[in-house]
Formats: C-alpha cells, structure tokens, sequence
C-alpha cells in the first residue's frame, strides 16, 4: 500500500489519515476516546487492524497478514492428519576434551607456597635458613644478631618554643 495513501480511522470515522502516520494517529486517538477503544480489539498479526470485538474472530480468519513470511509454507498450516511434525535438534553437545591436566602437573616440582605481598626470594625455606638444628646459617643473615634499627622518623622543623619535643598528651579517661 501507498505510504501517502489515506485511510480512515477506527476511532473517530471523520479522521482520515495516511498510512505512514497510522500508527501514531492510532495511539492517541485510542488516548482521546477511550469509550470507543473499549469496543475495539487489536488484530494479532496487525496491529493497525482495530476491528470491534464481535468481530475479530471472523477477521483474525480473513486477516492478510495471517501468514507470517518469516516461516516457511509448510510451518503455517496446522499439524494435522500425515503432516509430520518438525524434529527439534538436540541440546549441543562439545566436543571431548583431550587435555589431561593431571599429567601435565606429574612432571614438575612443587611450587612454593603462596604468601600474600612475599616474592619468592623473601620466603624461608627450611634449606634455606639456620634455624634448625644442623644446618648452616643462611649468607644473607650470616653475622647479624641484632635486629636492624629504624631511625625515629623526623617531624621537621619545630616552632621556637617546643625546642624539638613533642607537647604532653592529656590523659586520657
């Protein structure tokens, strides 16, 4: 049909309209007379077809757009007597795996333990160390007894009167 085309409303039998704008004149005619949409049913395969409701079994029957053309012919007659029914495909199925992630994890050595923000050159290791009976001092604690000191961390410059040192606290309660 012609986009320019005039066609007459459903609601309101003095509107003519074109038929590119039918769908928007449709809605809001239906808005301003809601006693005539009440009447009217909406066909199921158009939804610009607006017949009364009495009517609409004769007309989804009779309906042009009853065939849908996205299906093939023989989807739009019902199944009946020596029609056969259309087989479903079965779920999807992959296909088998061929990996074997047990064997691949046979050959190598275990790996070192996870610790959360250690690498692996700060961990302590049981060869690694001397802190069990027998075993040599680790090179890298080899002669230090002592724990390292930190030096206090510096405020920066003071007011004249403080003279460096930190104000009392009031006690607390």
């Amino acid at each position: 049909m012609d986009p320019e085309a005039l066609v007459q409303c459903p609601y309101d039998k003095s509107h003519q309209v074109r038929v590119s704008r039918l769908p928007y004149h449709l809605v809001k005619c239906q808005r301003n007379n809601p006693r005539v949409a009440r009447t009217l049913a909406t066909c199921p395969f158009n939804a610009r077809h607006r017949v009364p409701q009495a009517k609409l079994r004769s007309h989804v029957a009779s309906c042009p757009d009853k065939r849908q053309p996205d299906l093939p012919h023989e989807m739009d007659a019902p199944f009946g007597d020596g029609m056969k029914q259309p087989e479903v495909p079965a779920a999807w199925q992959g296909p088998p795996c061929q990996e074997d992630w047990e064997a691949e994890l046979e050959g190598l050595e275990d790996p070192p333990p996870f610790v959360l923000n250690v690498r692996t050159n700060d961990l302590l290791l049981p060869c690694d160390s001397g802190m069990f009976p027998g075993s040599p001092p680790s090179p890298r604690h080899a002669g230090s007894d002592e724990t390292p000191r930190v030096p206090p961390p510096s405020h920066g410059s003071r007011s004249p009167g403080g003279a460096g040192r930190d104000p009392p606290h009031p006690p607390y309660g």
